[in-house]
């Protein structure tokens, strides 16, 4: 009797330890079935989150940068460009009085020509040196302060269209952190892109045209 009890026993232990293994077997597969479905719907919305983000990126021609400028943002562009210009053909110019340079050697009668010759010339080098310093100055002021000022507007703009937007726009469309990133990285890319580059641009492009 104590052996047919205990034998009971035992396979009633047998069997609910199977019937745990049974629950922790299927406990873990339905768990990798979630996770695995986790996964694939991750993967399906990824794509979809990405066309959007792309939907929502919009490129604009260059000279839309400008679009915010008043008046005095126009007249700095144009002192800043002719200064441009200016600082530009300063290059090809000093290779001119280079050239002028050597031929007042050989085209000297004497000593006291050549004297003559070479301190006209030099004083031109002066005259170049002055006016390339105050072109280069008008150039990098005025394109860097009406670039800032421009940036500084676009900000103010983007600031109040933000405040304007209901609750729900920044859970669904974007969030806090997102606006402040856009309103300290963003209009500081603006800012290069239509400030003291342009200037460049333009100097660079007056001394390649010079050059010819």
């Amino acid at each position: 009797m104590e052996k047919g009890a205990s034998s009971e026993v035992m396979a009633k232990e047998h069997g609910w330890h199977g019937d745990l293994e049974k629950n922790r077997e299927a406990s873990s597969s339905n768990s990798e079935v979630k996770e695995t479905g986790k996964i694939e719907n991750e993967n399906i919305r990824d794509p979809e989150d990405s066309e959007k983000k792309g939907e929502n990126n919009h490129t604009v021609p260059f000279y839309k940068l400008f679009s915010f400028a008043d008046p005095s943002d126009v007249f700095l562009m144009i002192l800043g460009s002719v200064g441009a210009l200016a600082n530009g053909a300063a290059l090809p110019l000093m290779t001119v009085l280079f050239g002028n340079l050597i031929q007042s050697f050989g085209g000297a009668k004497d000593i006291h020509d050549v004297v003559h010759r070479v301190s006209k010339v030099s004083l031109e080098f002066v005259y170049l040196a002055a006016g390339s310093g105050v072109a280069s100055f008008l150039q990098v002021a005025c394109w860097m302060v009406t670039g800032e000022r421009q940036a500084t507007r676009i900000r103010n703009l983007y600031l109040k269209t933000i405040l304007r937007q209901e609750i729900a726009f920044f859970d669904m469309e974007t969030s806090t952190g997102e606006v402040v990133g856009r309103m300290s990285g963003d209009t500081v890319l603006i800012q290069d892109a239509m400030g003291e580059k342009v200037g460049k641009f333009i100097q660079l492009t007056s001394t390649f045209f010079g050059a010819l």
